[in-house]
């Protein structure tokens, strides 16, 4: 879909030599690193045997398209036999610095420029004798490969050594001959009468053409195809002279020949000279030759009868295609490959329609297997009249070179679809496709047709230079260059060709005042502007151009009427000339010169041409194109040869491989193979494209990936779609989520939601952005949704689509980021709130479903409403459907059993309780009619309404209905209003379910005021008291009048005082009761260490005094226990039980003092030689003890296992490689090792990292024992002195005591504040040390084992001396 444009053209005048005796024929080579060009040209003054090298510095980049040449130096030259002073190759060699030159005569001459191209002289290398026929370097400019005189054939190194030598003919045969099977041979044909004697018949070559003389056959040869003027009918077209190209990775190189036979043969060598193939004989094959670099094809041509063809052969020889030329091709004179392999450019003698065949260079390029004409350079419109060869650039694929007669020419071009850029909603988004003289036309706004083919072919009078849409109106009508440069064709499109119709010619322009156009421009219905070249102003040479033609309404245009503006000879050099259309305004004229300057050029009234500047871009840019955004204004969007893409002075991407300009996004492909999405709105000036090609995240709408080498042809101005064509030349449509979205956006913003809804179908978009994208007003204008939608697979597919989420905020967040907070993704009860906002609006649409087709073709829409709320309103649905005649009740439910599960529906229909519809729910399922028959017959059958709903409800799960119905049930049997189940069973039906379904509060609520009251508690007090809660159990029996299981109850609930009351109401008569009750209670308290309530129990309900006073010894009470005796008069208890438990109780504390403190001190003295030893020390000897039990352990591991060695051979330490653990040991640790070192670590194994921890924390502990023991030390010693006795007891208690708090005390700092890092196990087992964290003061500190309270000393009696 690319189409060549040539950007510029630069001319140098050649000078010529009065009435030379011998034409040299202007040779040009090229020093790619200075951009200078060498010709070689006779000398001007005009002797003969003189020639001169001329220098041209294409690098002057101005506006003066055309320069003199500089004498570099001359030199003579030797008229030889086979063509005197002609140029057999002439290029220049980098590492030299010099240029190299072979002349027929034989003669090599070497001329040193250097580096600046000054001026060198000549140096003759050698001379071969029998003269030179042809000669190439290899493209690393190591090898020189030169065909003689005799026909031999020399490989010459760089130093002009020769490395090999032999004959041009030698063999039959070469390293990849192909295998003949002789099928299809004429040997193997049947001959009819002549028999096998006209197969084995040999031709006679002509005996002319027998001579071993390579130089008389060549001359007899040309003799034979005439003088060169060829009048079309095959003579003269071989000039007879051998060629040579070389492959571009210097591996192979062909030589064209003509053989002995005197037909041309093409031979292919290896870079060591060996025969690697000989082509297939072609009877017209004749002299031109080029390989392409690329290295696939050999190309050639052709003469046949009725055509000329380009002809196409493999390395081995065998042919592999061809094309035709144009039929008013009379002789092809040369043909060449540019570097990247892309164009291939063919000088040839061309009848354009003048006096006289005019020579042309046309450069012709394949796509999709077919070959197109791009371009045809013809020497009446190129400077110096003539064209006599072409070559293209080494290093610049898009620069070609050209020389005549009289001057030398550089042309510039680039190779980029010609399509419409105006954003209409009338657009055919069309695109044009050159091809010779023909125009594929194809609007892809109504058809996608990949070239070769199109949906539409012009025809042109001859072949087409440039094409420009225009930038007015819709954008479908454009304006053709022809090969001339002086005649363009005008096409519109009416109002028929908007619907794809075939363009018609609206007229033809001849441009004048002697401009020769490259590119042109339709800004305007009555303007048309052109970028070219024009001669004959003050200066005498060609200078660089705009011109203005004013059209007329029938679209001719004389030539007085183009005005013409030169540029400034001193400025950059224009390359490209755009018109852009501009909003409410007229279209803006771009003008872009080669250094980045971008100037507005503007067309007065008068037709007067006014250039001004614009903006500058950093670089040159080969395309370029503008938007308008505010509040920036105009912003220029260019591309560099280089891929980098620049909005005004910023970078945007320096991968970029091509773009189009929307109004509202700017689309362009990387060579990451990505479509990226600019907004043009969103800070184009200040935007970066990312070149990383990571993966990107889900729905990013701002890329997406394409395949490799992908380019656009075009985004659709206003629409969703882009055109990519692939390498191989095919075309993929795709509509990318950031245009279909914009799209949906503008219809949403518009009020357009069918528009919408139907491209969120299209595309596989999430409808939730229809309601997420603007939530408000969408809420307030479902009556004119609903309207515009009118189709119910719309509205279906819209309510099934939602969810509790905002997808503006999480999928389609939008090519750039919002402003302010980020909303939350979720939505709580979104889906829920649009079915019930949107489904009265259905409802009334449908006129409230009264009947007709309007409420019967909405009510899936309305039942959608109701399976789309959270949850699902099954029975609400099922309710809508009882209106409804019984063809629309049957369509109803079909569709509502598509949106949810048969069972579900069904289960729903049994709820309502509606048989009927339960059965015609069951009858379209998979369901055994066996089983539903059955069981809805069963149903049927009850008499009680009540206990039917009970029954249905049971079955469907739904506890608290079927004990309302149940008890309802009971209530009306009890009345006696039905009597369909006895009362007695009913009853036991009721207990049943209620015991079983723990519905024991909603019966007690229900039967509430009834006799059977007191027995629904006593069933809720019996599951309670099974759960062990006995204080609700004993509610519940006395709210149920079982007073004895209430005691017993409150009882084991501990509720001793509740419980006695209880057993106190009865009087006298209940004494022993509660004697027992007491007893009992007494007992269960001192089970759960209560002895203090026990005591109390026994001591004001019974005569049990010693058990009371034991039990309070046995708490330790034992001020309460001397009171207790003393108030029963029972001072004997004292000596009995009280004493003798206080000096046990003595005892144990003096041991348990003895060994907190033994403890204490052990653990402090260990934990100070822990903390005198290195974390390190510690870490190492815990990985070197573990890594050891791993190897202990190794007969488990899997024999694949590559273990690191963790051992030295030599030393008794632990190598690097201890450090690291491989992914089976890994895996091996963080099951059953990772819990063996976790049981290490809770141990607080001696020497390993954790024992520091451990042991803080073990001292923590004993301080919490100290800390307890305060209180029981107290009291003890309260008791003690009570008795001079046992004072001595008591001081020793106390001083025991007294000593482990000071240790506590004076250690505390030590222990806890000095803590070091903690270890922890990281993901391998090994030893790491715990995080940071930040504490309440905002501060990262270690973390640490928390201090514990400290002990006091307030439990001191100051009394005692110790």
């Amino acid at each position: 879909m690319r189409n060549l444009t040539i950007l510029d053209v630069q001319a140098a005048n050649l000078p010529m030599a009065p009435s030379p005796q011998h034409t040299l024929g202007p040779a040009i080579c090229v020093d790619v690193v200075s951009k200078t060009v060498y010709a070689l040209v006779n000398d001007t003054s005009g002797l003969a045997g003189l020639c001169s090298v001329q220098l041209v510095d294409t690098a002057e980049s101005t506006a003066a398209a055309s320069s003199e040449a500089r004498h570099v130096c001359s030199f003579p030259f030797s008229l030889g036999p086979n063509g005197g002073a002609l140029a057999s190759n002439m290029q220049f060699l980098m590492e030299r610095e010099s240029v190299f030159l072979a002349l027929r005569s034989g003669d090599i001459f070497t001329v040193r420029v250097g580096s600046a191209g000054g001026s060198g002289e000549a140096e003759l290398v050698g001379t071969v004798d029998s003269g030179i026929m042809a000669c190439g370097w290899s493209p690393d400019e190591e090898l020189l490969a030169l065909v003689t005189g005799e026909a031999r054939l020399l490989l010459m190194t760089q130093d002009f050594d020769v490395v090999d030598e032999f004959p041009l003919s030698q063999g039959q045969q070469g390293e990849e001959a192909p295998v003949a099977l002789g099928w299809g041979k004429r040997e193997t044909q049947y001959h009819g009468k002549a028999g096998k004697a006209a197969a084995a018949a040999l031709q006679t070559a002509d005996p002319a053409l027998q001579t071993a003389d390579p130089a008389q056959r060549s001359e007899t040869a040309r003799a034979r195809m005439g003088d060169g003027d060829g009048d079309g009918d095959g003579n003269g077209e071989d000039d007879g002279v051998t060629r040579i190209s070389w492959r571009g990775d210097g591996a192979f190189f062909a030589v064209s020949f003509v053989a002995q036979g005197g037909a041309r043969e093409l031979r292919v060598f290896s870079r060591e000279g060996r025969l690697h193939s000989i082509g297939e004989q072609i009877e017209g094959l004749k002299h031109t030759l080029s390989w392409r670099p690329s290295g696939r094809l050999i190309a050639a041509t052709e003469r046949l009868d009725h055509r000329h063809d380009v002809v196409f052969f493999e390395r081995n020889g065998l042919r592999h295609g061809e094309f035709a030329l144009r039929k008013a091709t009379r002789r092809v004179m040369e043909l060449a490959w540019n570097a990247d392999s892309s164009v291939l450019a063919v000088t040839a003698l061309v009848d354009t329609g003048a006096d006289a065949p005019e020579v042309c260079v046309e450069l012709w390029a394949d796509r999709n297997y077919h070959w197109y004409l791009k371009q045809e350079l013809r020497a009446s419109s190129v400077p110096g009249g003539s064209v006599l060869r072409a070559a293209w650039d080494a290093e610049d694929p898009m620069r070609l070179h050209v020389t005549g007669s009289r001057a030398y020419v550089s042309v510039r071009l680039h190779a980029a679809p010609d399509v419409a850029h105006v954003a209409s909603e009338k657009s055919n988004a069309a695109a044009v496709v050159a091809d010779g003289a023909r125009l594929l036309y194809t609007p892809f706004r109504w058809a996608n047709v990949p070239p070769p083919m199109a949906l539409h072919t012009l025809d042109v009078p001859m072949p087409a230079a440039h094409v420009a849409f225009a930038s007015f109106g819709h954008g479908n009508d454009f304006a053709v260059l022809l090969a001339d440069r002086r005649t363009v064709v005008l096409y519109e499109c009416g109002a028929a060709a908007l619907q794809g119709n075939r363009p018609a010619e609206r007229g033809r322009v001849s441009l004048g005042g002697g401009i020769v156009a490259h590119q042109i421009a339709w800004p305007s219905r009555s303007t048309l502007v052109c970028l070219g070249l024009s001669a004959g102003h003050e200066a005498g040479g060609w200078q660089q151009a705009v011109a203005a033609v004013d059209l007329t309404e029938s679209g001719e245009s004389s030539e007085s009427s183009t005005a013409a503006r030169l540029l400034d000879g001193g400025s950059a050099r224009a390359i490209r000339l755009v018109a852009v259309e501009r909003p409410s305004s007229s279209p803006l004229l771009l003008l872009a010169a080669a250094d980045g300057l971008v100037l507005e050029a503007s067309v007065d009234g008068a037709g007067a041409i006014d250039v001004a500047p614009l903006a500058r871009l950093p670089a040159g840019c080969v395309e370029v194109d503008a938007a308008v955004v505010e509040p920036e204004g105009v912003v220029v969007v260019g591309r560099t040869e280089r891929n980098q893409l620049f909005a005004g002075g910023n970078l945007l991407s320096s991968v970029c491989s091509s773009f189009y300009l929307r109004r509202d996004f700017l689309v362009l492909t990387t060579t990451t193979h990505f479509v990226r999405f600019v907004p043009v709105d969103g800070g184009l000036l200040a935007a970066t494209v990312s070149e990383e090609d990571g993966e990107s995240p889900g729905h990013d709408e701002a890329r997406r990936r394409v395949e490799r080498g992908s380019a656009i042809v075009l985004a659709a101005p206003l629409g969703d779609s882009v055109v990519f064509q692939m390498p191989r030349g095919n075309l993929e449509t795709v509509r990318p989520r950031a245009l279909v979205l914009a799209a949906v956006r503008r219809a949403l913003d518009a009020r357009r939601y069918r528009e919408a809804l139907a491209a969120c179908r299209a595309n596989r978009i999430d409808m939730n952005v229809i309601f997420d994208h603007a939530p408000a007003a969408l809420m307030a204008d479902w009556p004119e949704f609903v309207a515009q939608v009118d189709d119910p697979d719309l509205l279906n597919l819209f309510i099934s689509g939602l969810r509790d989420e905002d997808v503006t905020a999480s999928m389609y967040a939008g090519p750039r980021p919002r402003a302010g907070a980020r909303a939350p993704v979720h939505v709580a009860q979104k889906t829920t709130r649009i079915c019930r906002a949107l489904r009265p609006v259905l409802l009334q649409a449908a006129g409230g479903l009264g009947g007709g087709s309007g409420g019967s073709r909405l009510m899936p829409s309305v039942l959608t409403t109701f399976m789309c709320e959270t949850p699902a309103d099954v029975p609400a649905a099922l309710r809508m459907l009882a209106p409804l005649s019984t063809d629309e009740r049957d369509a109803a439910l079909t569709y509502l059993l598509f949106l949810s599960d048969v069972d579900t529906v069904y289960r729903a229909a049994l709820g309502l309780y509606d048989l009927p519809l339960a059965l015609l729910v069951a009858q379209r399922s998979q369901r055994d009619p066996r089983e539903y028959l059955a069981e809805l017959g069963g149903l049927n059958a009850l008499s009680s309404e009540e206990y039917r709903r009970f029954k249905i409800d049971a079955q469907l799960g739904r506890p608290e209905l079927a004990v309302g119905h149940l008890c309802a049930a009971y209530l009306e049997c009890a009345a006696g209003s039905s009597a369909a189940v006895p009362e007695g069973e009913l009853w036991a039906e009721l207990a049943e379910y209620v015991d079983a379904q723990d519905m024991h509060r909603c019966a007690i609520r229900l039967l509430g005021g009834h006799r059977r009251f007191g027995d629904a508690c006593v069933l809720l007090g019996e599951r309670q008291a099974a759960r062990g809660e006995w204080g609700q159990a004993a509610a519940s029996f006395l709210l149920g009048g079982a007073s004895a299981r209430a005691v017993d109850a409150f009882v084991r609930a501990r509720e001793w005082r509740t419980a006695l009351a209880v057993a106190s109401e009865g009087g006298a008569a209940s004494a022993q009761t509660v004697y027992d009750t007491a007893v009992r209670a007494s007992a269960v308290l001192a089970e759960h260490h209560l002895f203090l309530d026990a005591a109390a129990v026994l001591m004001e309900y019974t005569q049990r005094d010693e058990e009371a006073v034991a039990l309070l010894v046995r708490g330790a009470h034992w001020a309460e226990a001397v009171r207790c005796s003393l108030l029963r008069q029972r001072p004997d208890l004292v000596e009995t039980t009280v004493r003798p438990g206080l000096l046990e109780a003595h005892s144990a504390a003096m041991e348990d003092v003895r060994e907190i403190h033994e403890a204490y001190a052990a653990k402090l003295e260990r934990l100070r030689e822990v903390r005198a030893t290195p974390l390190e020390v510690l870490a190492h000897n815990g990985q070197a003890e573990m890594e050891g039990e791993v190897l202990d352990n190794v007969d488990v591991m899997s024999d694949t296992t590559s273990m690191a060695s963790r051992f030295s051979t030599f030393s008794a330490t632990i190598t690097n490689a201890s450090s690291r653990m491989t992914g089976s040991t890994a895996r091996r640790l963080s099951k059953k090792g990772r819990r063996k070192e976790e049981r290490r670590k809770g141990r607080g194994k001696k020497g390993s990292v954790y024992e520091e921890a451990y042991l803080v924390d073990s001292l923590a502990k004993l301080v919490d024992r100290v800390r307890v023991h305060q209180m029981a030390v107290r009291d003890m010693n309260w008791a003690l002195i009570r008795d001079a006795r046992l004072l001595s007891m008591a001081a020793e208690l106390q001083a025991a005591f007294m000593e482990v708090v000071v240790v506590v005390v004076e250690s505390a700092t030590f222990v806890f504040d000095e803590q070091r890092m903690q270890m922890r196990l990281d993901a391998n087992g090994n030893a790491e040390p715990v995080p940071m964290e930040v504490n309440e003061h905002g501060m990262a500190s270690q973390p640490k084992l928390p201090k514990p309270v400290l002990p006091g000393f307030a439990w001191k009696i100051e009394a005692i001396c110790e």
